[in-house]
C-alpha cells in the first residue's frame, strides 16, 4: 500500500462527508448516513467511551447487503474501504495532523488486504474506529493552546521527510527562532529538535510495519544523517532496534 503524506484542506473534506451523504442516499454507499453518522460525530469529538457502547457495525448484516454489484467480495471490499476513509475523514475533523491519520487508515486498510476473509473485516474496522476516536482524544490533550505552537507542529508533521531548519519552523509559525524556541519548550515540555525527532521516529514505526522500505531506506527518508544513528536514535526511543519493531509489529 503507497505510503503518502497528505495535506489538510477542510473544504474537500467537507466535499467528502457531503458525497458520503449522497452516495448512501443513493444506495452507492452500501449503508445509509443516519447509520454512520453517529459513529463520524463520536469519532469527530473522541469520545471513545461513548463509541465503545454504541458502535455495531457487521457486514454480514442485512442493512449492508444492498447490492451494488455483482462480484459480493467486491461489495464487501468497498464497504470496508469507504468505512475506514469515512472515519479517517473525522478523525482529521476532529484535529488529528493529516498524515497520521492517513498512516492508521493504510495501517487498517492492509489489514483488511491481508485478511483473507473479508467477513472479518468488520472486526479491523472497529478497530480503526476506536483507534481514530483516541488519536483524536490525544490531539486535543495535546494541544498546547498557543496558535504559534501549533502552526510548528504542524509544519513539523507535514514536513518530517524533508531537510527543514528551526528558523524554517518559525517562519511558517509567523515568530522569531528565539521566541518559538522559548513558546514551545514551555507548552509542549520539549524543545523544537526533540519533538521533530520524536516524530520522525513515530513516523518511522508507521513506514516499518505499513511497508517493506529498508531500515536505511527509512532512515534516508527520514533525514537521519546515516543508518547507525537512526538505528541507535530509535532503540532509546523504543528500547527496539527497527527490525526487531518491525517483526513485533508486522
Amino acid at each position: 500500500m503507497k505510503f503518502m503524506l497528505i495535506e489538510e484542506r477542510n473544504d474537500s473534506m467537507e466535499t467528502a462527508v457531503h458525497q458520503i451523504v449522497r452516495d448512501s442516499e443513493n444506495d452507492s454507499f452500501n449503508t445509509s448516513h443516519q447509520d454512520i453518522f453517529p459513529y463520524f460525530h463520536m469519532i469527530q469529538n473522541g469520545e471513545t467511551e461513548q463509541l465503545m457502547n454504541t458502535l455495531d457495525i457487521r457486514l454480514d448484516r442485512s442493512e449492508y447487503q444492498r447490492k451494488i454489484g455483482k462480484d459480493r467480495k467486491k461489495e464487501l471490499e468497498y464497504m470496508a474501504v469507504s468505512l475506514v476513509n469515512t472515519f479517517m475523514i473525522a478523525a482529521i475533523q476532529g484535529g488529528v495532523f493529516p498524515q497520521e491519520a492517513n498512516w492508521i487508515a493504510d495501517r487498517q486498510l492492509q489489514k483488511i488486504a491481508d485478511c483473507g476473509d473479508i467477513s472479518k473485516a468488520s472486526d479491523i474496522i472497529r478497530e480503526a474506529a476506536y483507534l481514530f476516536c483516541e488519536k483524536v482524544r490525544a490531539a486535543r490533550s495535546e494541544d498546547t493552546g498557543n496558535v504559534h505552537v501549533e502552526k510548528a507542529r504542524r509544519f513539523i508533521q507535514t514536513h518530517l521527510t524533508q531537510d527543514i531548519s528551526i528558523e524554517d519552523i518559525a517562519e511558517a509559525a509567523g515568530i522569531s527562532r528565539y521566541h518559538l524556541s522559548r513558546l514551545f519548550r514551555e507548552r509542549s515540555g520539549k524543545t523544537i529538535v526533540e519533538y521533530l525527532r520524536d516524530e520522525r521516529i513515530s513516523a518511522a514505526k508507521e513506514l516499518l510495519v505499513l511497508t517493506d522500505k529498508s531500515i536505511a531506506e527509512i532512515a534516508q527518508l527520514l533525514r537521519f544523517c546515516d543508518q547507525s544513528y537512526f538505528i541507535a536514535v530509535f532503540r532509546r526511543n523504543t528500547s527496539m532496534t527497527p527490525n526487531t519493531y518491525r517483526k513485533a509489529n508486522g
